[in-house]
């Protein structure tokens, strides 16, 4: 009896301390953001925005990048800094913005994203609007509303 309390303990010990293997940006997007924002980004209207064609076009500007990063899904998650990093990096890359000719933004960092998105934003719509219209001065950007 004692040598399967030691023997149940060991294993305890090994499941608790080793960290799960990391899923790749796909598969964490489907577990921890495909629920709000679908299967292929598209969002809601009117209720969740879409991350499909967005991404990138946010990524351009510093004002874009910081929104990015602190907007309650990206603030929240329960995904590491490193986890949401990549699955930002891979949403930019896999749903770039419709007739894209420009270059591709430089991709998150994970310094970036864990200093960032510490700071809850005091007004997500508010926020969005300004980036956006800052955006739209210089380039293509995302609707200011979803």
């Amino acid at each position: 009896m004692q040598r399967r309390r030691v023997a149940a303990a060991m294993v305890f010990a090994v499941v608790t301390l080793v960290p799960p293997a990391w899923g790749s940006p796909a598969q964490d997007y489907m577990l921890y953001c495909q629920g709000c924002h679908g299967d292929q980004a598209q969002g809601v209207p009117g209720k969740v925005p879409p991350l499909a064609g967005s991404r990138a076009l946010f990524m351009r500007s510093a004002a874009g990048r910081d929104y990015l990063l602190r907007v309650p899904g990206a603030a929240n998650s329960a995904l590491t800094d490193a986890q949401l990093t990549a699955v930002l990096n891979w949403l930019a890359e896999s749903f770039p913005p419709a007739g894209a000719a420009a270059p591709a933004p430089p991709p998150f960092t994970v310094a970036e994203l864990a200093k960032a998105r510490r700071l809850p934003l005091a007004s997500v719509q508010e926020t969005r609007r300004a980036v956006v219209r800052a955006l739209a001065a210089s380039g293509p950007a995302p609707p200011d509303a979803y």
